[in-house]
């Protein structure tokens, strides 16, 4: 089997959009896949004439009161980009065109059949995520038609939860045969077994709640509410909150017993080590977030036997299932109901150990590549068999 791996960026570098493609390549690599790579897709330049005209009516004169303009998702720019692709696939006989993304496929004219596996549509992201909510009408025109014409190019359109599968069925409307759900894998390497995580959990603390977070967007995050979360649980229990990849804002009063580490390079050996020796001694991953797509850091905390605590919402209850690998809340819920369950947890600690075990066993039965990936296989057999 061939997939030519298309990415605007540089899928083998692990530091592009949280080192997902670097290790679904490395994942498709290792189930005996040949991938061949077409990345590093140059942009139509801002100072194009078309595009510097725009920026100055809609970013500069209107001052984004219409929204904000966004050259890159202009039709010609990502014309632009599929003709790279194709002159690049030409040399490459055979084979899927395969994408993370929509963007590198939108406008691709080819003969070979097109896969995309990715975590969002432009539709559920348009008021969602913060980014998209500012963009100008014509942005945003712009990336609902380069969404459809991906998506109706596609072969298979797969997706990361189905809070979105059911958007490219919904909103784009892809035939459902043709949209599946392939959960992504965790970002950190993973050998460790049952008695790895039954051995850890025996060295945790009894007497101290220590709580995890990781997020690089204090806001989107909950990185507040995390805090909030925490003060509340510490005047039942005694509580320690470790908060990694942002710094709260000066506005935000940081308590005694939260620590707050900053952004941790997981590329370097040192930060990996660090990384996992928070994972391996703390009890609960903590991310009250307002907004998500789907979480591989969720995957990541199931791996190190982490409960994972967080809100109900976007693609999260297609990873999460409550009581069994974490535990979800409505995005109103009072702040008393988290720390709440989080302490009659962690007070009975053959409860939080058999809680452990089965977040652990979700991520080695369902949550990891390996297991993405065959299933992500089992399809492109079917679609080849099809042709």
């Amino acid at each position: 089997m061939k997939v030519i791996f298309v990415t605007t960026y540089d899928a083998e570098d692990v530091r592009n959009w949280s080192g997902i493609p670097y290790y679904m390549g490395k994942a498709f690599k290792n189930a005996g896949i040949e991938v061949h790579f077409i990345g590093n897709l140059k942009s139509l330049p801002d100072n194009y004439f078309e595009f510097r005209l725009k920026n100055l009516v809609y970013n500069k004169l209107l001052k984004g009161k219409f929204g904000k303009f966004e050259s890159f998702y202009e039709p010609k720019n990502l014309k632009f980009i599929a003709r790279q692709v194709k002159k690049r696939i030409k040399e490459i006989e055979g084979g899927i065109i395969f994408s993370p993304g929509t963007i590198p496929v939108a406008y691709l004219k080819t003969d070979k059949p097109i896969v995309v596996w990715t975590d969002a549509t432009f539709a559920v992201m348009e008021n969602y995520y913060d980014g998209f909510k500012v963009l100008s009408k014509r942005a945003k025109r712009n990336c609902h038609l380069y969404e459809k014409n991906a998506i109706k190019r596609s072969s298979l359109a797969i997706y990361s939860s189905e809070w979105a599968a059911k958007s490219a069925t919904k909103d784009y409307g892809k035939d459902p045969r043709k949209v599946k759900f392939i959960p992504f894998g965790s970002n950190i390497e993973c050998n460790r077994t049952i008695k790895d995580i039954i051995e850890n959990n025996e060295k945790k603390s009894h007497s101290i709640c220590k709580l995890l977070f990781i997020g690089q967007e204090w806001d989107r995050k909950g990185g507040d509410k995390a805090i909030r979360i925490a003060t509340h649980l510490n005047e039942s229990i005694k509580v320690e909150l470790t908060m990694v990849g942002c710094n709260p804002p000066d506005s935000v009063i940081v308590p005694d017993f939260v620590k707050v580490t900053g952004f941790i390079d997981k590329t370097k050996r040192e930060g990996l080590e660090f990384i996992d020796k928070l994972y391996k001694e703390h009890h609960f991953f903590l991310l009250p977030t307002k907004a998500e797509a789907m979480g591989v850091v969720f995957c990541e905390a199931n791996s190190f036997g982490l409960p994972v605590i967080t809100t109900d919402t976007g693609g999260i209850p297609s990873v999460i299932k409550n009581d069994i690998n974490g535990k979800m809340f409505n995005p109103e819920s009072d702040i008393k109901e988290w720390a709440f369950y989080i302490e009659g947890i962690f007070n009975n600690f053959k409860k939080y150990s058999e809680y452990s075990l089965t977040s652990f066993n979700e991520y080695s039965t369902t949550l990891n590549w390996g297991v993405s990936v065959r299933k992500f296989i089992s399809h492109l057999q079917c679609l080849e068999k099809a042709k």
